[in-house]
């Protein structure tokens, strides 16, 4: 297991990739994760058929399950099917639409809705709340995160400012900056996951970044999400993507 609080609770989530990919290398998953093998769930399935060690029941948590892997899935599928007496099984899921149907229907569904940005200043303190209160997206455990894993923030904040000059950069600089950001694929689709974030905010006013109007904004986020989608399903060079991304913001 990847995580335990104790031997009662079982966590698993996503691996994360090697943080230097090779150069021009191009990755299936974006972030950097890894998605969840059938190993873990083969692992998991020993730990159930163990006795609990304190309480009555064992808990199982899988953390971002909509990366579990098809056959990951199938094999969860059959736990669920027929589950252990006294565990409890939860599956924390982004896009239940990557989820198999099977499993869903097997699956008590919960929905969290996002909190107010109140709450989340109430949640978290220190010099720069306002950035983190922004970031957290309005959720928490992403507040928390923002707050306690160094470097998290910084990494959005210098986003801002490179899509802060890249609207405004020539074409040469543009693909300069495009280059460079290639050699990295994961760090690239964070920063265009980043990118998106602003453009939103731009566009809905909430907060003003860039002189750049709505229908350019909506343009450019097309054209992101596009990009981002040939990156993570198909063999094309990024680099490549990218310089034709660049092409794109006027």
């Amino acid at each position: 297991m990847d995580g335990k609080v104790n031997p009662d609770i079982i966590i698993i989530k996503p691996e994360i990739k090697d943080k230097k990919p090779a150069r021009n290398a191009t990755h299936s998953v974006a972030g950097g994760k890894k998605d969840i093998k059938i190993e873990k769930i083969r692992e998991l399935e020993h730990e159930l058929s163990l006795t609990a060690y304190f309480g009555k029941h064992k808990v199982v948590i899988i953390d971002e399950a909509d990366r579990l892997s098809r056959a990951s899935q199938n094999a969860l599928l059959k736990t669920l099917e027929e589950p252990p007496q006294k565990a409890v099984i939860i599956l924390i899921v982004e896009d239940t639409n990557k989820i198999i149907a099977t499993i869903k229907s097997r699956c008590v569904i919960k929905k969290f809705n996002l909190v107010k940005d109140c709450e989340i200043a109430d949640m978290v303190s220190g010099e720069n709340v306002e950035e983190v209160i922004f970031w957290s997206l309005n959720r928490p455990g992403l507040a928390i995160d923002l707050q306690k894993k160094e470097g998290e923030l910084e990494k959005r904040k210098k986003a801002q400012e490179d899509l802060g000059k890249i609207i405004d950069a020539n074409l040469s600089e543009k693909f300069s900056f495009f280059e460079n950001l290639s050699k990295d694929v994961s760090m690239a689709v964070e920063e265009l996951d980043f990118w998106t974030v602003l453009l939103r905010k731009n566009i809905l006013n909430d907060r003003k970044f860039f002189q750049l109007d709505r229908k350019k904004a909506f343009a450019l986020i097309l054209n992101i999400e596009k990009s981002l989608k040939i990156i993570s399903q198909t063999n094309s060079n990024p680099k490549l993507v990218l310089e034709n991304l660049a092409l794109e913001i006027k």
